[in-house]
């Protein structure tokens, strides 16, 4: 179970990062319509895939866990990411590309 939901939690962190249009994560981790149809859709197309791809019928509270840990981990990236812009680590960077 445990590496079941390791993966399914990867393959949905896959899934949100290419949702076209871009998710804004700010947003979404507060609870939105978005994440409400993100959710519908996305657990249903990983029923489906895990289905289809390895015959095996996911519990719905391991796609809940997993939906919500690959939430959760896409934020807390975004987050560190938004942080890291201006910090006296990324200046050097800045220079080098004359930005």
């Amino acid at each position: 179970m445990s590496e079941e939901l390791s993966d399914l939690t990867y393959w949905l962190a896959l899934e949100i990062a290419k949702h076209d249009p871009i998710v804004d994560f700010n947003v979404i981790y507060e609870g939105s319509l978005e994440l409400d149809f993100l959710y519908q859709l996305l657990t249903s197309k990983a029923q489906r895939y895990w289905w289809d791809t390895f015959g095996v019928e996911l519990n719905p509270v391991t796609i809940n866990n997993a939906f919500f840990r690959a939430i959760a981990m896409l934020h807390q990236r975004n987050v560190e990411f938004s942080q890291s812009r201006n910090v006296a680590e990324t200046e050097w960077v800045k220079e080098l590309l004359h930005l």
